[in-house]
């Protein structure tokens, strides 16, 4: 059965409102229902996220259901912006955000380390973790600004929910197989990642740290805690198919606790070749081509990739990084049920 998937121009953008009422995208959502608007906040250095005047007609339908819509990421397993809460609020305001008027909530904790494991049983993970606050609410909006991505070859509503709704703990396990690995000759011995460990998996010996690898937790607690910035994550432990396995597994864990109380918008702009993490996503792939909605995660990713490939003349993602195909979150998505790649696409006119 093909999942429906509708398209609005960007030579439409200003009947957003209209376009999101006509499809019945959120007729899920009832009264005094806590709705997670789930998004990427971006970067103070570039303007590639979805602007927040794409928003306000989705926030004022919201509204007018008498819910209870919010804005929310998780902050960052890395160093530097959206590490942590404050620094978040940052980028936040910076891009205006808090502008549209409706809460802002940085889940998981300041650290985040308020997680609750959540039981999936598939290949990779028997158990993910999940930032706290999304497991206490009513149902998920995915607001997804589409690009590349270096392991995952593209960035879409998989990449947003999955690793967007992971603790730092979960974050780490999609990642790498190892634990953090410390360069010794830079560290000084000051102790500070012992006594932000929270599994004990840390020891100093002759004023060096140690981790005790049957210990580690892969928290990543001790990567933000270094002051000398000399404990890494392990980036390239894991392969690009087996990342976006690993992705997969965590988005259909988290979507699955709302059953069908989700759905999800891609923002087909600024369509970058690299994360909107990044300080420079790189070059532009395409030009900006509008908004697909859907409640089917894979199919809508699926269609923003057909529809960039239709609109470029060539597939732009796989051009650029051609030894880190797409097709993997598609075809593992699809395997363990999260969605499917057929798909009916719907202009809106």
């Amino acid at each position: 059965m093909k999942s429906k998937v509708f398209f609005l121009p960007i030579e439409k953008i200003n009947e957003i409102g209209k376009f999101v009422e006509e499809i019945g995208i959120f007729d899920f959502i009832k009264e005094e229902e806590k709705i997670a608007l789930k998004i990427h906040f971006g970067n103070t250095k570039h303007n590639n996220q979805i602007p927040p005047d794409y928003l306000k007609d989705i926030v004022r339908i919201l509204q007018n259901k008498n819910c209870f819509p919010f804005l929310t990421d998780t902050n960052v397993l890395y160093r530097g912006e959206r590490a942590d809460t404050f620094s978040h609020m940052k980028v936040v305001h910076f891009h205006k955000f808090h502008t549209l008027g409706i809460p802002i909530i940085i889940a998981g904790g300041f650290n985040g380390t308020d997680e609750v494991p959540i039981e999936v049983n598939y290949k990779h993970f028997r158990e993910i973790y999940v930032a706290r606050e999304y497991t206490e609410i009513d149902g998920m909006v995915a607001l997804t600004h589409f690009k590349g991505h270096a392991l995952a070859g593209i960035g879409g509503t998989i990449k947003n929910i999955s690793m967007g709704c992971a603790s730092r703990k979960g974050k780490f396990a999609m990642h790498a197989n190892i634990v953090p690995q410390i360069n010794r000759s830079g560290c000084v011995g000051c102790g500070s990642c012992v006594k932000e460990c929270p599994a004990g998996a840390i020891e100093l010996k002759n004023k060096k740290a140690y981790i005790d690898e049957e210990k580690c937790i892969g928290c990543a607690s001790c990567v933000h805690a270094c002051p000398e910035k000399v404990i890494s994550i392990p980036w390239s432990s894991v392969s690009p198919e087996e990342f976006q396995e690993r992705i997969v597994e965590y988005a259909a864990g988290v979507i699955n606790m709302y059953r069908d109380k989700f759905s999800s918008l891609n923002f087909l702009i600024n369509i970058a070749e690299d994360c909107d993490c990044l300080s420079n996503p790189g070059e532009i792939l395409c030009r900006d081509i509008g908004i697909v909605a859907s409640k089917d995660p894979v199919a809508i990713d699926k269609a923003s990739v057909d529809i960039i490939k239709d609109v470029a003349g060539k597939d732009v993602f796989l051009e650029k990084r051609p030894n880190v195909p797409y097709s993997f979150q598609i075809e593992y998505g699809e395997k363990i049920g999260l969605g499917t790649s057929n798909y009916e696409l719907i202009k809106f006119s």
